[in-house]
């Protein structure tokens, strides 16, 4: 494997990992706070029984299909 190769492998690692990692903490940010306000749950509640599920989800469904999206978009080779 040459250098090259390895920049490219790190560099889209980096890239969805980063993108996957933002997304899913604001996406399970506000699920959790409309289910607050909806359920009248407490912050603490909302944030561990409905964020942290909602953030795993949305980790293993980015790690999946974003790659395929972000090469079809043209931001990683």
């Amino acid at each position: 494997m040459n250098v090259q190769k390895i920049y490219t492998a790190v560099r889209t690692t980096i890239i969805v990992g980063g993108i996957v990692v933002g997304t899913g903490i604001a996406w399970a940010t506000v699920i959790a706070g409309l289910c607050r306000i909806v359920f009248k749950l407490g912050e603490n509640e909302a944030l561990l029984w409905i964020g942290i599920p909602a953030f795993v989800l949305y980790m293993c469904w980015g790690v999946v299909y974003l790659p395929k999206e972000m090469r079809k978009a043209g931001f990683i080779d």
